[in-house]
């Protein structure tokens, strides 16, 4: 079933969860269809989770575009959201000139950090789907984020802000909306007082839909994060197969005949004794 933006209204409405990961590539994308997950947001989360970028302000247009392309060869029915990288929407037309190529490779959406409403009245306008971003914004929090200052909204003045940024950018016509790192009775407030679909990331269960990070699910970072559980150590399997690989090479296991082709007796006779006419050693 295609999951379309009215789709996943319509699980709101429903009070049905909206079930989202991450994917930068094509055979996560093609494993995320099998398992028929309700949306893919690739996020500058690229970034740090797959470039070995040291933050995702390095992150670049040239990236997503080149992961959009990944992704969308194996996209068939999720929906996808793009992120829009640091520094490219810093005007209204840039923001519409940079999200229409994202758009044009087969993005279902674009997202962008903090409560610009010029930016989304821009994209709108153009009829593109928008989802923001407010609680931490990775692409503008780093200074904040390197004190160990992660959540935001334990603080009256800072939840008062998130709260105001969402029902306006609500009522400015978002589509779907990013709560990070928020506390989830914040959270709360904030789901049951707008129409778009929120979706959290370390913000607790009343949100309509939840994300994390593909690698982080599967437990192959080797860092840990409050907000993602352990459902399996990927990590720890991956080293134990290499290994296992490696053990089978040095004790003569691998390749077994199995894993070799095989050469017709009356073929390789004929060949031996080319070879030895040649005086080359068989």
């Amino acid at each position: 079933m295609k999951k379309t933006l009215e789709y996943l209204k319509e699980k709101k409405k429903n009070n049905q969860k909206i079930k989202a990961l991450t994917s930068y590539d094509y055979p996560t994308t093609k494993i995320l269809e099998e398992a028929d997950i309700d949306m893919i947001i690739l996020g500058d989360s690229v970034g740090t989770n797959v470039l070995g970028y040291q933050n995702e302000t390095e992150v670049t247009l040239d990236d997503m575009i080149h992961h959009t392309k990944a992704v969308c060869r194996a996209k068939k029915d999720i929906f996808l959201v793009v992120d829009l990288p640091y520094k490219t929407y810093e005007t209204p037309e840039e923001a519409v000139k940079n999200a229409k190529k994202l758009i044009d490779l087969g993005a279902d959406a674009v997202k962008f950090e903090s409560i610009k409403k010029d930016v989304l009245v821009s994209l709108k306008e153009n009829k593109i789907n928008v989802m923001c971003h407010i609680g931490l914004n990775p692409q503008h929090d780093q200074a904040r984020m390197m004190q160990g200052k992660i959540a935001k909204g334990k603080l009256f003045s800072e939840a008062i802000e998130l709260l105001n940024g969402a029902m306006s950018l609500d009522k400015t016509g978002a589509d779907l909306i990013i709560l990070e790192k928020i506390p989830g009775k914040i959270s709360k407030i904030i789901t049951e007082n707008v129409s778009m679909p929120t979706i959290g990331i370390g913000a607790g269960k009343y949100c309509d839909g939840q994300v994390l990070i593909i690698y982080d699910l599967l437990g192959i970072n080797e860092r840990k994060f409050k907000h993602s559980p352990v459902y399996i150590n990927v990590r720890e399997l991956m080293i134990k197969t290499i290994r296992q690989y490696q053990n089978e090479i040095d004790n003569g296991i691998f390749p077994n005949e199995k894993q070799t082709n095989i050469i017709d007796d009356a073929e390789y006779n004929k060949i031996r004794d080319w070879c030895l006419k040649n005086n080359i050693n068989v």
